[in-house]
Order: C-alpha cells, then structure tokens, then sequence
C-alpha cells in the first residue's frame, strides 16, 4: 500500500466529504455498499489479524459474554497463540486495539481522517483510533450499545448482520438492518445504539473511532480558566447554589489553540525518520525540499516566540522569524533561498536542516526528477493545485516526440476502428513523472454508466489529472496523439480535451473494469472521440490485468510500460481482474461532434 494521502474519501467511496459533514455527520447512520471495496486485501487481513494476535506484543482482548478481557499468556515469554485460538474456536470474537500503531497502512489511513477533520474545521479530541475485530461464526462481540463517539466499520472478510437504532429507542426505532459485505462501510454516530452478529461465515472488520472536540468539552476547558466556575457548586441559599455569570469567552482563540495542540498530539507516522539526521547534511542553499506525506503543521505565537507546532515535536522560534514560520507551516515545497528575509536574524539553510531532522520535509533527489506535487489543502471536492517544481532541461514538455502512431503485427481486419499506439514508447523517467505528477493526487471515485444497476462494474483507484505546471506535458501528450490518429487513420472532427485525464490503479485480487466503451452517450455536444491510454507499470510486475478490445477478433493490447495506445471511444474494451501485482495506467479522452 503506497503512503499517499488516504482519508475519509476512501472509506467513503466519495470525494465529497463536505456533503457528508453537512448531511449525515452526527445526524444518521449510514450504510455505503462497496464504498471501501478498494481497501479489501490491502488495507489488513485476516493473515496480518493472526500474525498480530498470536506473536505477542499486540493490545488483544476476548469478548465473551459481551465484555472483554485482555489475553494474558500464561508464561510471560510465550506467545499467547494457544490462548488466542482455544478462546476464538469456543465462539469468542477477537479484538485487536491500537492498530494505528501495529500496521502501517490502518495507520496512514487514520492519519489521512486526522488530516481532513483539520481541513474541514472538525477538530480531533484525541487521535482517530482504529480496532480490528474477528469474529467466528453464529457469534456475536459486544451486547447491544451505544459509543460516546462516532464511529465508520469497514467490512474486511467475511459478512456481518448490523442493527442499528435511534438514540433513546428501546427494541423500536432500527435504522439500519443489513448484511455488510467485504468493502461496505457503515456510519454509526455517536448515542446510536448499535449491535452485530455473524452467520454462516467468519467476519473481519475495521472500527475507526472519530473523537471530536464538543461543545460540552469546549466549554468545560474555556471555563475552567476563570475562577467562579472553578468552584465548588454549593450554597446556602434556599434555592440551591447560584450558577456563576459567564464570563465573555474567546472562542476563535481557544479553537485555534485546540487546533494546534490537536497536532502537538498526533504521532509521526513512521517512515524516513531513522535516515533524517544524514539527509539534513545534504541541504543547500538551492536544494528543494518537500513536505513528508500527512505531516501537516501549525504556526502561531507563544509568549513572543514564533511556533511551529506537528507530529512529533514544536519548534519555538526568534518572533522576528514569525513571516518564516508562517511560510514553512502552509508550505507544500521549498528552497532554503525562496524563505522569507528578515534581515541577519537566522541562517535558512540551518534551519531547513532542523525541519529535515525533525522529518517534516525531506531533500528532493534531483537525479530522479521534481517532487512530487502534494496537493494544496482544500475543501474536499474543491480543485487541487500541484506544487510547482523546477524544469529541467530533459523536462517532458520540452521533449520533441515522433508522432508516427504504428499498430504491432501490421494491419488487421477492421484495423480503420481498431487500435494503434505511438511509435516512440515513454522512457522510463517519463513514466516515472507521470507517476509522480499523479500519485499523490485526491481519491476519485470511479464512475460508469449505470453505476447504480452494475456497481461491481468497475473496481479501481482514480484520480483527476488536473492540468498544471507538473501535467501540462500530459495534455499535450494525449492531444498530439488522438489528433495525429484522428488525421491519419480514423478521419473524426475533434474539439479538444473537455474532461480531466484519470490516473488508476488496478489493485490485486480486485481490480478490473468489464466490458464497456467511452463514447459518452450522455453528451449530446461533444462526446468522447478518442480514448488515449499509457501502460506506466511494467508488463512483468503485475498478472492478469490485461487491455482487451472487442471487434473482429479479441485483443490483447500491447502492455510494454510507456506504450502510448490509442483507439476510437465507441470500441468496447476491458481490463481483466489484476490477480497479482498492481496495475497503473493514465486512460485520457479527447471530444469532438456527435457522430451522425
């Protein structure tokens, strides 16, 4: 699993995080089929649960009877594996806390929550936590309750029947009655009570618990500062104690200092951090240095000094470098010559080496191309812009290409309709660019025609390529192309690029997308074209995963990483179940006039 951002869109399936917020967040429960089946295989199995579980060291517990115990072994230096399976074969559900900390990638997920809570102004109480649970069989955790938090399960393994109610509701009021499947996702707030069992089968699941600020803790903090409330709630008179007046409160001040403090209490991911002191050594005036993934920061003032507050530590500055820390703290990319001048007051490479020893920013390798552009915080459905990087002088822009488009084997029947690819395959830099231009871009999900009727129709992970200084070349990449193709062989009118190229990748054991074209009927105006795809992994990487097109005969195209294929939208076409390794590819269209 890549370290790229990973938050609520993912366990959503959707980009529009804010719709949530503002429809469901602490109002209803809410089921998601298939919203995290990207996850499934990836994210933590059933092999990684019992590694956890029966090597010891991990927070494992037995719910039994509806409570949960801690598993002791019963000699200190054994594993507890026999305890682990004696409980979970006499019908115990297995329960594995502190995951964040045991598995990378739950890790990097929770983080990717804690980031776009922040971002969206939903300050975290404490850090999102994240408990896995294995239950056998005709077994049931927990007896029926309700969580002082709210919480999103994501369906592992196995199917598990989930009863939701209204807040208050005795065995009436059920909001929720379903079977979750591998990939579904349930949203309980906070009060709704709640209770599951298995069936036929065994069921994992993921339970991530959303601790945020209230307004009942925000107040009990606010008012502990001032003396009345901090009293004890007595009195003489008849009519009991007298509640204190309330004191005018500064609310946008304590917010933000919640805010930073939220940060200070997030934990480094780990990654990078072992290496950092050496790779601060390397740090120069021009070295470009980028933010590490889901590190984000916060600037403000402590007592006259500026403060830079993130995961694992604050720096407390001369205030005078306020404008530089101000900078740092909203910076995705930068150079120790580009930071703000104050004068004499401090040595901007000195400092740039303490952000990389504190493994906030890492040293960008020039050898192996620009950053990686992050993109810029956002409201969730709102643009994402690319940092800019330097060009270099072998810039894929600034490439002149053969535009000779070729078709392998020689011409074929029915070839006029057929596929063809760019003589001149990406060089491996290239494809590396492109890779990295794309990776780190915000979640899309993945739409076909008809979603709602076929929603297995398509299994991937996308991402809009918006167009900026890091993908321009791609767009003139794929416009050069469908438009050498239009003139040289299938004779179409185009208009240009109307919608943004997708960046995808084909997970192991799901990823696929079945029989389907790219015509765009839904586009009285200017439908697709042209489909334009470049293969970016190499062929001996993944299995299965194959691009197929229908006509005369089935085909195979060709799957040589930096092969530039094109074909007419109207064709139907697939890629088969990747059943090992990972898959990536950017699928482009270009539009034209509705064929008549």
């Amino acid at each position: 699993m890549d370290t790229e951002k990973r938050g609520l869109a993912t366990v959503l399936g959707s980009p529009d995080v804010t719709s949530f917020l503002r429809t469901s967040w602490e109002r209803e429960a809410l089921l998601l089929r298939g919203a995290a089946a990207p996850l499934v295989g990836r994210l933590f199995t059933i092999e990684d649960f019992e590694r956890l579980a029966c090597g010891g060291g991990a927070d494992l517990s037995v719910v039994q009877e509806g409570r949960a115990r801690p598993v002791v072994p019963h000699h200190s230096d054994r594993s507890p594996g026999r305890d682990v399976l004696t409980a979970y074969r006499s019908g115990a559900t297995l329960l594995l806390s502190l995951l964040a900390r045991r598995c990378t990638p739950v890790g990097e997920l929770c983080r990717g929550i804690e980031f776009d809570l922040l971002e969206l102004g939903v300050l975290p109480a404490e850090p999102v936590s994240a408990n896995a649970y294995l239950t056998p069989p005709r077994a049931q955790g927990f007896d029926r309750h309700h969580d002082d938090h709210s919480v999103l399960v994501v369906q592992l393994h196995g199917t598990k029947r989930w009863e939701v109610f209204a807040p208050g509701s005795q065995r009436s009021g059920t909001l929720v009655s379903a079977t979750l499947e591998p990939g579904d996702v349930l949203y309980v707030p906070q009060d709704f009570p709640h209770v599951a069992h298995t069936t036929d089968e065994a069921s994992l699941h993921l339970t991530l618990g959303l601790h945020t600020l209230s307004w009942a803790d925000a107040m009990a903090d606010m008012l502990r500062d001032h003396e009345p409330f901090r009293r004890s709630v007595t009195g003489p008179t008849v009519l009991g104690p007298a509640l204190p007046d309330l004191p005018d409160l500064d609310v946008p001040a304590y917010l933000r200092e919640r805010r930073v403090r939220c940060v200070a209490g997030l934990d480094p991911l780990p990654g990078g951090q072992l290496v950092a002191g050496s790779a601060a050594t390397a740090i120069a005036p021009d070295t470009v240095v980028r933010r590490v993934p889901l590190m984000p920061s916060e600037s403000d003032s402590d007592r006259g000094l500026a403060r830079l507050t993130f995961p694992g530590g604050t720096l407390r500055l001369d205030g005078r470098l306020q404008p530089v820390v101000d900078h740092v703290s909203k910076a995705e990319s930068f150079t120790p010559s580009e930071l703000p001048r104050v004068g004499q007051h401090y040595d901007a490479v000195e400092l740039t080496r303490i952000l990389v020893r504190h493994n906030l920013f890492r040293p960008v390798d020039s050898t192996a191309g620009p950053a990686s552009p992050v993109p810029t915080a956002a409201p969730a459905g709102g643009p994402a812009t690319a940092s800019a990087a330097p060009t270099r002088a072998e810039d894929p822009v600034l490439r002149t290409r053969n535009p000779t488009l070729v078709r392998d084997g020689g011409p074929s029947a029915g070839h006029h309709l057929g596929w063809m690819r760019l003589r001149e395959r990406l060089t491996a830099a290239d494809c590396d660019d492109l890779v990295a231009a794309c990776r780190d871009l915000p979640l899309t999900a993945p739409t076909t025609v008809d979603e709602a009727g076929h929603p297995g129709h398509r299994r991937a992970e996308t991402r809009h390529v918006p167009k900026g200084p890091r993908t321009e070349w791609i767009y003139r990449l794929v416009d050069s192309v469908a438009r050498e193709a239009a003139r040289t062989v299938y004779g179409f009118d185009l208009s240009g690029i109307t919608r943004a190229p997708q960046y995808v990748e084909y997970l192991p054991g799901n990823g696929h997308f079945h029989r389907h074209n790219d015509y765009s009927h839904d586009q009285a105006d200017s439908p697709r074209k042209i489909t334009v795809i470049v293969q970016l992994s190499d062929a001996s990487s993944y299995e299965g995963g194959g691009l197929q097109m229908f006509g005369v005969d089935t085909e195979e195209l060709p799957r040589e990483r930096g092969s530039v294929l094109v074909f007419p939208s109207l064709i139907d076409h697939r890629v088969t179940p990747v059943t090992k390794g990972l898959r990536r590819a950017l699928v482009a269209w270009v539009a034209g006039p509705r064929l008549r």
